[in-house]
């Protein structure tokens, strides 16, 4: 009865439900008022009637602060801005109220605004398990507390989303997906937190989701409703920006996107992705030309985000071409999901750049061998990724992965090719400072590594792939002067493909000693690079 008076409502207010002209709607969940319009003196009351509407170019749609929304927000597939007409979703009322929030999970829970409750429940080392906030669970699992489908130019402000709930579940905060689409143009995420995410922390048989399909924020293309001998229409994102935000204790991945468009000779494994997933014939079947598939993701800026206390992986970029990954700070990264994680890098991808980040804090799992938990990777499938002017300390994996370690479906060796690691400091990295999983070819040069301990610089792990590494310029400290270059994985691990050039060691055997020289060394780094006129502005107080 009370969807029949708000459509009644909407047409007396002279609305049509299927698309509204541009607009400014309030929302309310705390509000009581009668015939709910989405004016400043009635706003809308519940996101059932928000979602009830096509929106249009143009369209403002303000949260009130200080109130919670529960369920999910989710207009209506086709609800698009356009160029200088984009939708926009922000906040209004006393800013002393913080952001208003969405609440997708749990019908009932705990209130921990300064995150002091589930940090309290975080272990120093290890396995951290998810923290839950619920108090009580509805039983229903709503795939996002914001979710977008097949809908461009949106601008989208000053929120809080959740989607806690008492046991995993596909779960995402911020969720945008596109499907035979084409290319969907002009996002913007800003000053948007997402915290207490309950997704998945391993792939399981007969899930429709892979575990890194949920987490914070997902920008996602799918293929999910193609079917053999009907190919859909190439799809992709265009100028993506998701900067100012915090992505806290969510599972498993804080920020990340992905797409179905994706195969390609000597990439990323294909049949990771429906719809190939689980149909190899289709996959290899002359006619479906999967090859030809790559169809990258282009202007994807990830700047000034902080992402903390998450299950899986920080920070990954896919099938995209030229990301900029920039002054972003990630820890507490890999606290709880079995499989391999990192912090922040990039699978598939071209000419992505990582820049004037901070990642420390990143966990490792003995029981993985040899096991990730660095900062960074060039991962299978990518080419010309640039690492630069980046800080990275206290991971238990140490500083930096390349993994040309798989295949692509096709038939051929994933590639890792034209890396570039420059200018990067690593300070007190565990286990190694580099992990070499394959690569075709990579530079790195002029960086500055400090261990503490007997941490070899270079871990082999030998995948059947080449390690064409040249080292070049770099300074080795090992403060305890008991430096160790090498650990090998597999005993037929070789090192004969790497090159050293006027690098400089101290505390490493046929080096100086390192008395004295490291706290130096870091300060003129930090002095030559700009990092701390450049990074996150809440960066650990090394770095400020």
């Amino acid at each position: 009865m009370r969807h029949v008076v708000f459509a009644v409502a909407l047409i007396m207010a002279g609305w049509r439900a299927d698309a509204l002209a541009a607009q400014t709607l309030h929302v309310d969940c705390s509000s009581q008022v009668a015939n709910a319009d989405g004016s400043l003196q009635r706003p809308l009351n519940r996101l059932e009637q928000l979602n009830a509407m096509r929106l249009m170019p143009g369209t403002r749609v303000l949260f009130k602060r200080g109130m919670t929304c529960h369920g999910s927000f989710k207009p209506p597939a086709g609800s698009s801005g356009k160029p200088g007409a984009p939708i926009v979703v922000d906040a209004y009322g006393d800013l002393s109220l913080g952001r208003p929030i969405i609440a997708a999970g749990c019908s009932a829970a705990q209130s921990d605004p300064d995150q002091s409750q589930t940090e309290a429940h975080k272990t120093a080392n290890g396995i951290s398990p998810y923290h839950s906030l619920c108090k009580a669970d509805d039983g229903v699992v709503r795939p996002a507390a914001l979710h977008l489908m097949n809908s461009e130019h949106w601008e989208i402000n000053s929120l809080e989303l959740s989607n806690d709930g008492l046991a995993e579940a596909g779960r995402v905060g911020l969720l945008v997906q596109l499907e035979d689409f084409g290319v969907g143009h002009h996002y913007r995420i800003n000053d948007v937190y997402v915290h207490h995410v309950r997704g998945y922390l391993q792939d399981a048989p007969g899930r429709e989701l892979a575990y890194k399909e949920t987490g914070g924020i997902l920008f996602t293309v799918t293929r999910l409703l193609e079917r053999p001998g009907s190919k859909q229409k190439k799809t992709s994102f265009d100028d993506v920006v998701i900067e100012n935000s915090e992505i806290y204790q969510v599972d498993g991945i804080g920020v990340s996107n992905r797409s179905a468009w994706m195969c390609r000779q000597r990439g990323a494994p294909c049949g990771d992705f429906a719809p190939y997933k689980g149909n190899a014939d289709y996959m290899k079947a002359a006619g479906t030309q999967a090859a030809s598939d790559f169809f990258p993701s282009t202007g994807i800026a990830i700047r000034h985000n902080k992402i903390h206390n998450i299950g899986g992986d920080g920070l990954i970029v896919r099938t995209a071409v030229a990301p900029k990954v920039v002054a972003n700070l990630l820890y507490d990264i890999w606290m709880r999901a079995p499989g391999n994680s990192a912090g922040a890098w990039a699978i598939n991808t071209d000419d992505a750049l990582f820049e004037y980040n901070e990642v420390y804090g990143v966990r490792h799992r003995e029981e993985i061998e040899p096991g990730d938990g660095m900062a960074f990777d060039a991962d299978m499938g990518t080419r010309n990724t640039r690492f630069h002017a980046n800080y990275s300390h206290d991971n238990a994996g140490g500083m930096m992965l390349f993994c040309a370690c798989g295949r692509d479906g096709l038939g051929n060796r994933a590639t890792t090719e034209g890396v570039l690691v420059e200018s990067n400091l690593s300070v007190n990295d565990g286990r190694r400072a580099i992990m070499m999983a394959g690569v075709d070819t990579a530079l790195v040069k002029d960086n500055l590594i400090v261990a503490h301990g007997a941490t070899p610089l270079i871990e082999n792990a030998d995948f059947k792939s080449p390690n064409a590494v040249e080292l070049h310029g770099n300074q080795f400290v090992n403060t305890s002067n008991q430096g160790v270059m090498y650990r090998t994985k597999n005993k037929e691990g070789s090192y004969t493909a790497m090159v050293w050039r006027e690098n400089s060691f101290h505390g490493y055997p046929a080096g100086t000693r390192a008395d004295g020289k490291a706290a130096a060394l870091v300060e003129r780094w930090f002095a030559a690079t700009g990092f701390r006129e450049n990074s996150y502005k809440g960066s650990s107080p090394q770095a400020q």
